[in-house]
């Protein structure tokens, strides 16, 4: 089962691919927005951090800003770049909400926008306030902002971006600002010229960091989220062939390990004579409408299905779900198989049919069997070997519940009238069991 699995994965990875992808660019749309809510958070901080510094400050650190009414257009820009991500964040959240993709000339021009805010104000400092000193303001850092929340669009090409473009920037202000006449000489950099020049090569170099950064994590996510749809289909097919508890106990794959269980065997009577006289799409049809509500009264009562035969399947309870009541519930899943059948007969929708169920509990053990290219789960055990003996003793009886002592005394006395038909060897084990028969 595990080899299927194995060799239809590609298939279905190739077949999700477009699927996957248009549903991974929504979420990175939802990124953008969680990417737009820090910012703004962050800018507010700032905001408001700037207002009480206000009154705080000390006349060096006001000398430095150029006094109160520069000081108060650095706190009106944070106000305006709140605004600013408050608006595009709106716009963005209105796509989540409609599942749609955000387009990679908006992220652009939107990541543009951002840091051409910066550098207009580093510009206004140096340029028009003659300020070179603000070459060293912490506005600078926010360059580095840009740049670390920039992975979260998950694209390359805009971390990269966002390195050149905030280089390109920052090194035309500081050009700007070692070649304009009137620089007081309290206000001068703190260091030369070509310092800042390399402030502006680690941009870039940060800039290229992110982008492999960028299409790194991109790659991981894309590839957990195909190899997460590619479980999920083979376990939805695996599904319909075994139960989803055997699909899950094949995936985790334990080991072997011994468990008390209960094991119910079924058998359809006349079954190999019933399909020699139909054709296949009446014996499929006759299987559907026999196994399907059976399946269903199985799994209704805690029950695992291990395997369908043509003309039988076989049962566990109390193996992949813990329950002290596992007896118990197979006899009365077996009770319900046995009135489901009868009503299926009797109202036409199957063909008069009899079925022959036995019950016996004891240790088994589970575990996937097999070698690194084929696996199957498997339960073993003499229990399960018991239970189909059982079984066949219907045909002695003429019945069609028999179930053995172990089941017998793990029930409630009240569940069903049963008849004890004494000590029946079984078939290759040297000792008898306690049979009895469901009236």
């Amino acid at each position: 089962m595990i080899f299927v699995f194995k060799l239809f994965t590609n298939n279905i990875l190739k077949k999700n691919s477009n699927i996957l992808y248009a549903d991974f660019e929504k979420e990175i749309t939802g990124s953008a927005y969680q990417r737009t809510r820090i910012m703004m958070g962050a800018f507010t901080i700032g905001f408001v951090v700037s207002l009480a510094n206000y009154f705080l400050l000390n006349d060096d650190i006001l000398q430095f800003y150029g006094g109160t009414f520069n000081y108060f257009i650095i706190v009106s820009w944070l106000a305006l770049f709140i605004v600013y991500e408050f608006i595009v964040g709106r716009q963005i959240k209105s796509y989540v909400k409609r599942k749609k993709q955000i387009g990679k000339r908006c992220k652009i021009a939107h990541l543009f926008i951002e840091i051409t805010l910066v550098s207009l104000v580093i510009f206004y400092m140096v340029g028009i306030k003659k300020m070179v000193i603000f070459l060293d303001s912490p506005l600078n850092l926010l360059y580095y902002l840009f740049l670390i929340l920039s992975v979260l669009h998950l694209d390359k090409k805009i971390s990269f971006f966002t390195g050149v473009l905030g280089a390109i920037q920052y090194a035309f202000n500081c050009w700007y600002a070692f070649h304009i006449p009137g620089a007081g000489l309290n206000l001068i950099a703190n260091t030369t010229e070509n310092t800042y020049y390399l402030d502006c090569i680690v941009l870039i170099v940060s800039g290229v960091a992110a982008s492999y950064v960028a299409g790194e994590v991109k790659r991981f996510v894309k590839v957990s989220l195909e190899a997460r749809q590619a479980k999920n289909e083979m376990e939805i097919l695996f599904g319909q062939q075994v139960s989803q508890e055997v699909v899950n106990a094949l995936v985790q794959d334990k080991g072997l390990t011994k468990h008390e269980a209960t094991v119910l065997a079924m058998d359809i009577r006349n079954f190999t004579g019933f399909a020699e006289n139909h054709s296949p799409g009446e014996i499929m049809d006759f299987q559907n409408k026999i196994f399907g509500p059976i399946l269903d009264i199985v799994g209704q009562y805690g029950g695992v299905v291990n395997q369908i035969m043509g003309d039988g399947l076989m049962a566990t309870f109390g193996i992949l779900a813990s329950n002290p009541r596992h007896a118990e519930m197979a006899f009365l899943a077996a009770l319900k198989i046995r009135e489901k059948v009868r009503e299926l007969s009797g109202e036409g929708i199957i063909p008069a049919t009899r079925i022959g169920l036995g019950i016996h509990t004891g240790e088994v053990v589970t575990g996937n069997i097999g070698n690194e290219t084929r696996k199957q789960y498997s339960i073993s055990g003499s229990a399960v070997i018991i239970a189909f003996r059982v079984e066949q003793l219907n045909k002695e009886f003429d019945s069609e519940l028999l179930i053995t002592g172990q089941v017998r005394v793990r029930i409630a006395r009240t569940i069903s009238q049963l008849s004890y038909l004494g000590l029946k060897p079984i078939k290759g084990f040297e000792y008898e069991v306690d049979v009895y028969q469901a009236a």
